[in-house]
C-alpha cells in the first residue's frame, strides 16, 4: 500500500496540481493523469489569440467548425498534433487519427501519447462536431 501511495504522490509531483475545471463555486484540485488530460483538453479547446500573455497558445480546432467535414478532419489532425507537440512537454505524441460520422457530422479524434513521467501509453478520444451540415439545413 505504501508503494502505491508513493507512486501516486510522485506522479502528482512530476505532472503537477491545479484547479479542476469548470470551477462551480468550489475549488477542487486535480492532479496526476487527470490534470494532464484536463490540460490537453483545454489546449485543444483554446483558439490561438485567446490567451493574452501567450497569443500563439491553442489548437485552432474551433476555427474548423464551419469547414467541410473532410477538411475539418484533415486540418484537425494536423492542428492537434502541432498543438500537443508544441505546448505539452509532459507527453510524447505517437498518433492522431479519427473517424468521421457523416450522419451526425461528428469527428472522433483518437489521440495516442506516452506520459513521459511514467512511460505509460494513454488513448484520449476527443469528439468534435462540424457544423457544416447546419449551414445547409
Amino acid at each position: 500500500m505504501t508503494q502505491i501511495t508513493s507512486t501516486a504522490q510522485s506522479l502528482s509531483e512530476r505532472i503537477g496540481t491545479d484547479l479542476a475545471f469548470p470551477i462551480n463555486g468550489n475549488f477542487q484540485t486535480v492532479t496526476g493523469l487527470d490534470l494532464l488530460l484536463q490540460d490537453i483538453q483545454l489546449l485543444l479547446l483554446t483558439t490561438p489569440g485567446e490567451r493574452v500573455n501567450n497569443p500563439n497558445y491553442g489548437c485552432g480546432l474551433k476555427n474548423q467548425l464551419w469547414e467541410n467535414i473532410d477538411e475539418a478532419f484533415s486540418s484537425g489532425k494536423k492542428n492537434i498534433a502541432t498543438a500537443i507537440n508544441t505546448y505539452e512537454p509532459r507527453v510524447t505524441l505517437t498518433l492522431v487519427t479519427g473517424t468521421i460520422n457523416r450522419n451526425t457530422d461528428l469527428i472522433m479524434f483518437q489521440i495516442k501519447f506516452i506520459v513521459n513521467a511514467t512511460n505509460s501509453p494513454v488513448n484520449l478520444v476527443f469528439p468534435f462536431r462540424s457544423a457544416s451540415q447546419l449551414a445547409s439545413a
